[in-house]
């Protein structure tokens, strides 16, 4: 019978990382094949690892990541990644859940060396790998790792955001609803920065933007403008899930992504928007940490979106033409601007975006149609690698999927087998999509449905990808002025 531990311990980070241990008491049944050991941190963060038993099985390798237990008990976690398969092919995956260390990414950093090494003391051996996984705000996490402790991380499996750093996070979703807000009703309550963490603030934020879209969704001359919101922060012409992928030149059905009801019925674009971003980053911060006092919302800025056609089709449906599009960006040019605070902005700096100095491989498995972090976010990490030598570390699989983190449990473990591939051979093999993809069909072919669900890959080849209008990394620290 398997036994599950529990383990609390209190957390010292001065010089090093300092454990006092429990030891378990009382041992509660799980199944069979592996063991989980788990606790809680002083914050109230849960943690957890879960291993082969018996750990001879263990090839020595560990996962830490920073959504292990978000949305699931850590082996019912199928929806995030392949555990159950991890765990048979002799992987240890562990780590905490996010709620608590919101923002914090070198606490949550932190915090998964520590699960390490309650998993070293436990048993009384240590990894010889330690790689360090992430989806959406894991993601940040995870390319922090590479960068925080890279004698400790020794390769990084990143899907479903992160690219492009939070200070770009902060900026994008700060645009597209000033410019709407700024055309459509100057009136209206969106605050869009300055947003106290709580459930209420958030939720009034959420339900203006709502009624903002409304508004605007009403008129035709509102639906361009509306158009041209969604293309200042590059908003994807798919990004609906499930939903069939508009054609080129359909620019009706690619504006039906941004007003379609997804999740709890929550319109596409406010979803893409949510508030509680801002006010978590805002809250970690200390400040407002999104401006746009140096910013020319202009056609220039417009022709790099990637979505002028889309933008100009709508404006002439409209019956506003060029003229009129002229017009409104000079409307944006006049109207007051919102500055940040540069302490803020300086701190968010050092968490949350990128130097680019890591000396372990990264493999990103994404979406091409996320509007959360769009192609563009992908695009400037590969630059912040490059500006640092280390672009050949990275490699970036795409995949034909509408959504935020819409990669299936076999797409990410095609994935991690060539990262662990990589490590193996210390050269990357085949990444193009055909490859990618006879991978995926190959894990598919020796595993059980009970293990990955049987799924085809889509994984697929995308070249072209824009370039972020408004990066931000290590080259842009310190530079800010309000």
């Amino acid at each position: 019978m398997k036994k599950i531990f529990r383990i609390e311990f209190a957390l010292i980070l001065a010089v090093g990382l300092c454990i006092s241990l429990f030891m378990p008491t009382q041992p509660v049944s799980a199944q069979p094949s592996h063991e989980i050991i788990e606790g809680i941190f002083p914050d109230g963060t849960p943690w957890a690892v879960v291993a082969p038993e018996p750990l001879d099985l263990w090839n020595g390798t560990i996962i830490l990541d920073l959504d292990a237990l978000t949305f699931a008990p850590i082996m019912d976690s199928q929806h995030l990644v392949p555990v159950k398969w991890l765990v048979s092919e002799g992987y240890a995956y562990g780590g905490i859940i996010r709620n608590v260390v919101g923002y914090d990414f070198k606490k949550a950093v932190d915090y998964l060396l520590v699960v390490r090494q309650t998993f070293i003391e436990y048993y009384g051996q240590t990894p010889s790998r330690t790689i360090a996984f992430g989806l959406s705000r894991g993601s940040f996490v995870a390319r922090k790792c590479m960068e925080f402790y890279p004698d400790i991380f020794d390769a990084a499996l990143v899907w479903g955001g992160g690219g492009a750093g939070e200070i770009n996070t902060a900026l994008r979703i700060f645009d597209g609803p000033w410019v709407l807000k700024t055309l459509v009703d100057p009136e209206s309550p969106l605050k869009i920065v300055g947003i106290s963490n709580t459930s209420a603030e958030i939720g009034a934020e959420d339900a203006a933007l709502t009624e903002l879209v409304n508004l605007a969704d009403s008129t035709p001359e509102g639906r361009a403008r509306f158009s041209l919101a969604a293309a200042v922060q590059q908003f994807g012409p798919w990004t609906v899930p499930g939903s069939p992928e508009p054609a080129a030149k359909d620019y009706d059905a690619q504006y039906e992504q941004l007003i379609s009801p997804i999740y709890w019925g929550v319109l596409n674009y406010v979803y893409n928007n949510p508030a509680l971003v801002m006010a978590g980053l805002e809250e970690y911060a200390g400040g407002i940490v999104a401006w746009n006092n140096d910013v020319n919302y202009n056609q220039k800025m417009l022709a790099r979106s990637g979505r002028k056609d889309f933008v100009v089709a709508m404006y002439s449906k409209a019956g506003l033409g060029l003229k009129g599009l002229m017009a409104d960006l000079r409307t944006l040019e006049k109207s007051p601007r919102i500055h940040a605070d540069p302490e803020a902005v300086a701190k968010i700096e050092r968490a949350g975006t990128y130097t680019g100095e890591i000396y372990g491989p990264i493999m990103n498995v994404d979406s091409i149609g996320d509007g959360v972090d769009p192609q563009s976010c992908k695009k400037a990490y590969a630059n912040t690698l490059r500006r640092a030598g280390n672009n050949k570390l990275l490699r970036i699989a795409w995949v034909h999927s509408a959504g935020h983190c819409h990669e299936t449990l076999l797409e990410k473990a095609a994935a991690f087998v060539t990262l662990i591939n990589r490590l193996d051979t210390g050269k990357w093999g085949d990444t193009s999509a055909r490859a990618m993809n006879e991978l995926a069909f190959r894990i598919l072919s020796e595993t059980g449905p009970d293990l990955i669900p049987t799924t085809d890959p889509r994984f697929i080849e995308n070249h072209g990808v824009r370039q972020l209008l408004r990066p931000w990394d290590v080259s842009d620290w310190d530079s800010y002025q309000p």
